[in-house]
């Protein structure tokens, strides 16, 4: 079975999310390797769980923050990947947010890392940046403005 790649292509992404789980997709069998799908769709689909993520993707990578709900909304997809195995981004050569603890064995925090939050925390070695679970409860706010904020002037 092929991997799936959900939005953006590995040549078009301006960065890719490593999560741990896939959402649930319509109409998906096992030889699909790349998936275009429009966010509210998959919101509607898989609920509030899959709102908090693209939520906090969007966030954290909207060029300009105010305007976070239409890039999440009609942009997300079309600008970043979000892929669910650490094979998928062996090639990839811009920034690589690893979600979760789930890879952290295979696939551990530099000791070099910048760690950004104080209660949550976000390491970040470029082009990697580990953090919590994109869920408000492990990723608030603050740390997604610490993040942006890091990240941007880098």
């Amino acid at each position: 079975m092929k991997e799936l790649w959900l939005g953006a292509s590995i040549e078009k992404a301006r960065c890719v999310f490593l999560l741990p789980n896939r959402p649930i997709l319509p109409g998906v069998n096992d030889e699909l390797t790349v998936a275009t799908y429009d966010v509210a769709a998959l919101i509607d689909l898989n609920g509030n769980h899959w709102r908090k993520i693209f939520t906090i993707i969007a966030k954290l990578v909207v060029p300009t923050y105010s305007n976070w709900r239409e890039f999440r909304n009609n942009n997300l997809l079309n600008e970043v990947g979000i892929v669910f195995s650490i094979d998928q981004i062996k090639d990839y050569e811009g920034v690589v947010y690893v979600i979760g603890n789930t890879f952290r064995d295979v696939f551990p925090i530099s000791a070099l890392a910048k760690v950004l939050g104080d209660r949550h925390l976000a390491y970040v070695s470029l082009p990697y940046i580990w953090s919590p679970y994109l869920d408000y409860r492990q990723f608030p706010n603050i740390l997604i403005e610490s993040l942006r904020e890091y990240t941007l002037e880098k």
